[in-house]
């Protein structure tokens, strides 16, 4: 294969940051979409010129990172953030905060949701953010 197994984690991971971003979602690079995909295709092709991985570069410049093919996948294609998309995350993320935290209450009261929130949940965004922002931004 053109990607060795060791790389393949991270290549996708790197691949759905460059999904989600989007000019309306501050944090990643410049608020456009050029400069949104100038930052996608500069980070992945450093990557890729890193590790000497020329094959998987060639694959995704010709399939993925070509202008037009970019815009077809990435989430910065409209001017506004997809609903469907939107609507997914969040339910995602409550059904995490359920399975994670609330698996013995069915109705948690209004502080112990807060609670959940502010002391047990927002840590652990702001150190993924932090690990985002430090080391890939």
């Amino acid at each position: 294969t053109f990607c060795p197994s060791e790389f393949c984690k991270h290549v996708i991971e790197m691949m759905e940051w460059h999904f989600c971003t989007h000019p309306l979602i501050p944090g990643y690079s410049h608020p456009s979409a050029v400069g949104i995909r100038q930052w996608a295709v500069h980070q992945m092709y450093t990557f890729c010129w890193e590790h000497n991985l020329c094959e998987l570069w060639a694959y995704l410049w010709e399939d993925i990172n070509q202008k037009g093919c970019f815009e077809l996948w990435a989430r910065l294609a409209g001017d506004k953030i997809p609903q469907l998309k939107t609507t997914v995350i969040m339910e995602s993320h409550w059904r995490h905060i359920k399975i994670d935290y609330l698996t013995h209450f069915s109705k948690p009261q209004v502080d112990l949701l807060i609670w959940i929130l502010v002391i047990k949940l927002a840590p652990t965004y702001y150190k993924e953010i932090d690990h985002l922002l430090n080391d890939f931004g």
